[in-house]
């Protein structure tokens, strides 16, 4: 996380052919399929909510993700043709994002604190349930947990999926006031507090679910708000997919901006780098990322999506780490917010290393291999 923060206060670009590889990688692998995997979190928790199961039909997961997904093409197309006409109310993410920079802003808040709501509700039930006594899966939570050093390999893809949105901050440093100061304290400030929250939600979860039945469940806060909300659950499960939504936002806000650099440098066609002339968002841009995870939503799950997606951000990862040792030498006098030992870079190479070959070695998957080939076609 500061490995990033640290290279991009020193450059402000730099790459060449592997900036392209990295647009191209975002472009086409890491964006799309992001996108894709909040659609279809957002499809699970809100068919659960209306049909009152906490598995509902994969098919039917798919057909929202494509069908919300697919709202944002119409309303973009019609936007981009007839923007004068438009108004300010619409409700689709992409349309949001390309109506106004402002409005995606507040609308980010909002999700945001109707997220945190959320959590704090769970966590509140968890606390209870705590005091009542229900501690017995507590003790127990980590009983048959795999020792294979290759098979933990899978489950960090999964741990480190959720805290990953701190690297969208990186894409839109050109709107942020004071990028040296404001753009790391906001990833540690906004990363520290989502690993309490997300600690404190795991530990209600174990207060009314075993092992067996968090892994069985698709929708795990419907699992547990039947036990400690009753009839109130739909709700919580509404709330959690408008939460994924959220986030869907926060991807195509940052999207249409990877997107719109890599066009200005000629990694994409040049009316990639185009912009809304009175409301300065990167429209087509957008169309070209909700094409995109469409396309992504269609053939895969939740779970083989998440592996694709961390396969290649941390060979990125790992070559980011590579890169700051470099700059700690060729860059040694370039004013840095923040200095991190090379120890621990070396550290975060090895942990890169080992994540993108471990799960090939324990879980092999036609994923890893289409995403080689995506990456070789840039080349």
């Amino acid at each position: 996380m500061l490995r990033y923060n640290r290279i991009g206060s020193v450059h402000a670009r730099t790459g060449d052919v592997l900036a392209f590889v990295f647009n191209w990688a975002n472009t086409f692998i890491l964006l799309p399929s992001s996108a894709a995997i909040l659609s279809l979190t957002f499809g699970t928790y809100f068919l659960s909510g209306v049909t009152n199961s906490p598995s509902p039909p994969i098919k039917f997961i798919k057909m929202l993700a494509i069908f919300v997904i697919g709202l944002l093409i119409d309303s973009l197309l019609f936007l981009f043709l007839f923007y004068t006409k438009m108004h300010d109310d619409l409700g689709i993410l992409g349309t949001v994002n390309g109506i106004s920079v402002t409005a995606s802003n507040r609308l980010n808040i909002i999700f945001v604190i109707s997220k945190t709501v959320t959590i704090l509700a769970i966590i509140i039930g968890g606390l209870v349930r705590i005091g009542q006594g229900y501690t017995e899966t507590l003790k127990s939570g980590f009983d048959g947990t795999a020792n294979n050093p290759l098979r933990i390999s899978l489950a960090f893809y999964s741990g480190l999926w959720a805290y990953g949105g701190w690297a969208s901050l990186n894409s839109v440093t050109e709107e942020l006031k004071n990028p040296k100061r404001n753009l790391w304290l906001s990833i540690v400030v906004a990363l520290s507090s989502v690993i309490v929250l997300y600690l404190l939600t795991n530990i209600s979860y174990f207060t009314v679910m075993n092992t067996a039945e968090l892994l069985r469940s698709d929708a795990v806060a419907m699992t547990w708000g039947e036990t400690v909300l009753g009839p109130a659950v739909r709700a919580l499960t509404i709330l959690v997919s408008f939460s994924a939504l959220g986030s869907a936002n926060a991807t195509i806000y940052a999207s249409g901006r990877y997107f719109m650099v890599g066009a200005r440098y000629g990694y994409l066609p040049e009316i990639f780098s185009c912009i809304q002339k009175q409301r300065l968002t990167p429209l087509p841009s957008i169309v070209l990322m909700t094409i995109l995870s469409i396309i992504y939503c269609i053939p895969s799950n939740i779970g083989n999506l998440i592996g694709f997606v961390s396969f290649v951000s941390w060979m990125f990862f790992g070559l980011t780490f590579l890169a700051t040792i470099f700059c700690k030498f060729t860059k040694a006098n370039a004013d840095r917010v923040i200095k991190v030992p090379i120890p621990v870079i070396i550290f975060m190479i090895l942990v890169s290393i080992y994540l993108v070959i471990a799960p090939v070695i324990s879980s092999p998957n036609i994923g890893y291999l289409v995403a080689i080939i995506i990456l070789l076609v840039g080349l």
